[in-house]
């Protein structure tokens, strides 16, 4: 029986024909995308492109299976795309890309185009938002999927049909009040960031000055005098103990920095009466009571720094950080590191950090934790699970297969309806009668700031078309081809610089190659000044040939106002905001007698500009 005979009776032998046809890009070559990769493979995708930066480390290969030892420090791309070649049954075309996937140089917008479908298999908010954004700009559709432990989640992305990557609100990172790490921390993750982000970075990192050690945050946390004093003075000590690293031999500069850091700087902070008003004061450690023990744990064989799910005790703790401290202390007077930086996988880096967390925790009256979970916590690790990873990719791969059951690689069609309706978002959990929960797809959310709200398009010159083209031409051009009124437009490069609006002309006649922003790769943003037409976003992409379509053909649509009503407490009247697409707010209160509208704030665009000054 031929291989494929099981894949043409599932998918049918036209679905079957376009997949082998296809061309599709996988980002990502982690925990799903080694699953992911598999799936693929065996759907019998014809070429499937792999992009990632990383390399691989020991702690991927408990759950990235196509990954071995041996394989620690190489290119995830370049290792994954030989290590399935095993199986690669239906002789597919693996092309590795060692990159990153932001990186216009390396993939500018052309390299995009020629892929059928993307997958995303990433484990960062950044990249996940540019790749989103990419798609919608070539209408490419995409799928996202992500896990959690047991729970995991896959989302088909049709651009302008269903919801994007940035419709719904994504969780950001929490963090800590500097004060709160510093001074008076009540939490396992608080002492663990000090440990990190503070005592290691300030002894051992390529700078002395860390985010921990910021200034102007700390005045704006604390009016306490006492407080802002001890705290300068605390990094001031580090600093000097830094520069004493390399002249101190090892016990000495251990016992410096414990006496230092857990008995005279905590003996200092009791000082500060305010701080313990309503709090349980820490304890400061006793060195000389422990000191003796220490040494004879030391001169003992032992395995403790082994016991990775253990918690270890105040003495353990102290044995791990003299036997950590003095190990890195060896690696910078050795000549070959200039500076150390934390690593999850080091185990130096590691262990020291576990170490001081765990001290400072015994200190503050915080339970300890062991090195497998301050691990988890100080390498931001998102705890993975390789049966969830293997069950979403598989989801993953299963849906994207829907895309190729429609002929759009022949009629060239972007109308994503007939698939929108196929398609459904899927998660899956360990919750009773949830294991496995399906949502069909929605269209997108109109105050999506990337799919609702403006247009997109591809403006495409030659190097010599941006030297001989002015400002003055690409405004003209703007207004024939979209039907500004009066020309009363704005053009925004970059992030948020402002290069010309009715009041602001003064680079109306340099070439657009003068213009910082005006190159391969870069994203120019139009905004009608009479809030009439939507936003118009360009990707600029610089061509060999001369074309006739500079412009993309797109008809801007009419601007619409994001309503929420609700009743005023006497219930006579009701308040409308109304919230423009370029950020416009506007209050409309309307009552039995008459309409007010006030404008609260205007679009960025409207703003005046100063000399040289940039939008934030």
């Amino acid at each position: 029986m031929a291989r494929d005979t099981y894949l043409k009776k599932v998918l049918g032998d036209e679905c079957f024909g376009r997949v082998q046809r296809t061309r599709v890009v996988m980002v990502g070559a982690g925990g799903i995308g080694c699953e992911l990769l598999k799936d693929l493979l065996l759907t019998g995708y014809g070429e499937i492109h792999i992009v990632d930066l990383d390399t691989v480390t020991l702690s991927n290969l408990n759950r990235q299976f196509l990954f071995r030892k041996k394989d620690i420090d190489k290119s995830k791309s370049l290792t994954i795309a030989k290590a399935v070649q095993s199986f690669n049954y239906f002789g597919a075309k693996l092309v590795p890309h060692h990159g990153n996937i932001m990186d216009t140089n390396q993939f500018p917008l052309t390299w995009w185009s020629q892929f059928s479908y993307v997958y995303n298999a990433l484990d960062n908010l950044e990249a996940r938002r540019y790749v989103n954004k990419m798609c919608l700009f070539l209408k490419k559709p995409l799928m996202e999927s992500g896990t959690t432990g047991f729970e995991g989640q896959i989302q088909p992305i049709y651009p302008y049909y269903s919801e994007c990557f940035d419709c719904q609100a994504k969780v950001t990172p929490k963090t800590f009040p500097v004060c709160t790490i510093r001074s008076t921390p009540s939490l396992p993750v608080h002492c663990i960031t000090w440990a990190k982000e503070f005592l290691f970075h300030q002894l051992f990192d390529e700078s002395e000055i860390s985010s921990m050690n910021n200034e102007e945050q700390i005045r704006n946390e604390t009016d306490d005098v006492q407080e802002k004093e001890n705290l300068a003075k605390e990094a001031n000590e580090l600093i000097d103990l830094r520069n004493q690293i390399k002249g101190l031999d090892g016990s000495a500069f251990i016992e410096s920095l414990v006496v230092k850091i857990f008995q005279a700087d905590i003996e200092r902070l009791l000082l500060i009466d305010t701080l313990w008003k309503s709090r349980r004061k820490p304890i400061p450690l006793n060195f000389n009571a422990l000191s003796t023990e220490l040494q004879q744990l030391l001169h003992a064989k032992n395995n403790i720094i082994s016991t990775d799910t253990k918690v270890w005790s105040v003495l353990e703790n102290l044995f791990v950080l003299y036997k950590s401290g003095v190990a890195l202390q060896s690696r910078l007077k050795s000549g070959k590191e200039s500076f150390v930086s934390f690593d999850k996988d080091d185990d130096d880096t590691l262990n020291f950090v576990v170490a001081a967390a765990n001290l400072r925790s015994s200190i503050f009256g915080i339970p300890l934790m062991s090195k497998f979970d301050i691990k988890e916590i100080a390498g931001n690790i998102i705890p993975a699970i390789a049966t969830t990873n293997a069950i979403i990719s598989g989801f993953s791969s299963l849906n994207g297969t829907k895309f190729f059951k429609h002929d759009y690689e022949q009629t060239g069609s972007v109308d994503f309806s007939p698939i929108v309706k196929e398609s459904s978002t899927v998660f899956i959990s360990i919750k009773p009668n949830k294991y496995i929960t399906a949502a069909s797809l929605v269209s997108p959310n109109e105050s999506c700031p990337s799919s609702s709200l403006l247009s997109r398009g591809i403006m495409n010159l030659t190097n010599q078309e941006l030297q001989e083209n002015t400002l003055r031409w690409l405004v003209d051009e703007l207004v024939k081809k979209y039907g500004y009124e009066d020309g009363d437009l704005s053009i925004i490069v970059g992030k948020s610089r402002l290069v010309y609006d009715v009041d602001f002309d003064d680079n109306i006649d340099s070439s657009l190659s003068e213009l910082s922003g005006f190159e391969d790769g870069d994203l120019v943003l139009i905004q009608d000044e009479n809030d009439e037409l939507e936003n118009l976003e360009l990707y600029i992409t610089v061509v060999n040939e001369p074309t006739t379509e500079k412009l993309p053909n797109i008809q801007l649509r009419e601007k619409k106002a994001i309503k929420e009503k609700n009743e005023d407490e006497q219930g006579d009247s009701t308040i409308e905001n109304n919230t423009n697409q370029d950020g416009t707010t506007m209050v409309i209160i309307e009552d039995e007698e008459d309409t007010d509208l006030v404008m609260i704030a205007e679009p960025a665009s409207k703003k005046r500009r100063i000399a040289g000054e940039e939008y934030m």
